[in-house]
């Protein structure tokens, strides 16, 4: 549609129905999205149809991920050919899977009728998986920095992410920080497993990743401008005190800020061998990590 008309319905509230696809009658609801199987199975198929552009791959690398490492996380660029999604979704569609209820998918009204697309911010895709290695949903690491979720919330036969918490696998102590993107790096890093929150605030399904695990005693690890943001110092504080009303132990770790503003800054400067040990402070007791070919942290049991 044209300018003036998408301002007057944007002001006005007025905004087109959904655009049912050949098949699909009803449409999507908004809101409805598939299972975790289905959805982990079209987003494995469609990031297998992706490739990583060379400067995500440089951010990624940059990061202190791996080459193996890069790969076997699925990290894959978002396209911006209108044509190649095209082409991308219609194969997904020729080899039997399944769009609706699938975030990031949604329907356009085309010349010859309605046809599927993805949302297509400029950047690169972040898989964020459940406690089973399953992708339940897509994280978007924008070229300009943000970070925003690959949802088609409020779009024709659209479905929202629902911001889910991302864990990394692994053995050994559990750690939680912020972010899926800042939990792989920091679990490569130091070779031990981590739970993404969405957010500072986004915290409230860590408890079933943490049940799930049989972790009672989480290192909590947000970064390190909670000691001088309000806000997220709130958010920690808030996030700490409904994991011990719920029966957990949780150990909070701390950091000087010349280490670095998050818990994957800090290791990344043993692993670029910037310094040759970090001390963190968990729950007020010192804990001195020294450079070695493979970085573990063991805190308690």
């Amino acid at each position: 549609m044209d300018a003036k008309t998408a301002y007057r319905q944007l002001r006005d509230g007025e905004f087109p129905e959904c655009v049912p696809v050949p098949g699909d009658s009803e449409g999507s609801k908004d809101g409805e999205a598939a299972d975790i199987e289905e959805r982990d199975r079209v987003y494995r198929m469609f990031l297998g149809l992706l490739k990583l552009d060379p400067p995500h791959k440089a951010d990624l690398l940059r990061r202190g991920l791996s080459d193996v490492q890069i790969h076997d996380n699925l990290y894959k660029s978002v396209p911006q050919d209108a044509k190649f999604r095209w082409k991308v979704t219609r194969y997904l569609l020729e080899k039997g899977y399944s769009l609706k209820g699938v975030p990031g998918f949604f329907t356009r009204n085309g010349r010859y009728g309605p046809f599927w697309d993805f949302v297509s911010p400029a950047g690169y895709l972040i898989p964020v998986k459940d406690v089973r290695g399953r992708i339940q949903a897509l994280q978007v690491r924008l070229d300009q920095g943000k970070y925003i979720w690959f949802s088609s919330h409020g779009m024709p036969n659209g479905t929202s992410s629902k911001a889910p918490t991302h864990y990394t696998g692994g053995r050994g102590k559990v750690w939680v920080t912020e972010g899926p993107l800042k939990a792989d790096v920091a679990s490569a890093l130091l070779n031990t497993p981590f739970v993404g929150v969405p957010g500072v605030s986004a915290w409230k399904d860590v408890d079933g990743v943490l049940e799930a695990l049989s972790c009672r005693d989480p290192v909590v690890a947000f970064d390190a401008d909670s000691r001088t943001n309000p806000s997220v110092a709130k958010a920690l504080g808030d996030f700490v005190e409904s994991l011990k009303r719920n029966g957990y132990r949780p150990l909070v770790a701390s950091w000087p800020a010349s280490y670095g503003k998050g818990i994957d800054d800090v290791f990344l400067k043993l692993y670029r061998e910037e310094v040759s040990s970090v001390t963190l402070t968990i729950e007020g007791v010192p804990v001195t990590v020294r450079r070695t070919v493979t970085t573990t942290v063991s805190v308690g049991k």
